[in-house]
């Protein structure tokens, strides 16, 4: 049971590191394209700041890619693994409710929906996971 578990967990942590480093990658490298693909009619200017929330989203992205790297594989990684979901999962949580008030008031277009639904869902499931000792193999 526990080798399913972390297989999940693995497959988890690199569909959320690719899902989170393409799309910076994307917003980095073609904000306004991406931001098209995503239904985003109303562009934010200047555009570098897209960008630059891309540089944000490619690096949140990496610390998935890492600890699936580096950690997935060892004993005693468990502390790492439950830093980088931690972290991120504060980081999800804060980003979904920012964007879910920011469409309640009017500033944010209803399509921003998707990021929040997206972040608040890989969010909870992390908390989850926290709570429920997912992360801790060897027990």
């Amino acid at each position: 049971m526990r080798r399913d578990r972390r297989f999940w967990i693995v497959l988890y942590q690199y569909a959320a590191g690719l899902c989170d480093a393409g799309t910076g990658l994307f917003l980095l490298l073609a904000p306004a394209w991406t931001l098209g693909l995503m239904g985003i009619k109303v562009i934010p200017h200047p555009i570098v700041f897209v960008s630059y929330i891309g540089v944000f989203v490619l690096s949140v992205g990496l610390t998935y890619l890492w600890v699936a790297v580096t950690a997935a594989a060892g004993a005693g990684s468990a502390p790492r693994w439950q830093t980088q979901w931690f972290i991120t999962a504060l980081f999800r949580t804060l980003v979904a409710l920012f964007i879910v008030a920011e469409i309640a008031t009017g500033r944010l277009e209803s399509a921003w929906a998707g990021v929040a639904l997206t972040d608040g869902t890989f969010a909870m499931i992390q908390w989850i996971g926290l709570r429920r000792g997912w992360l801790n193999f060897g027990k």
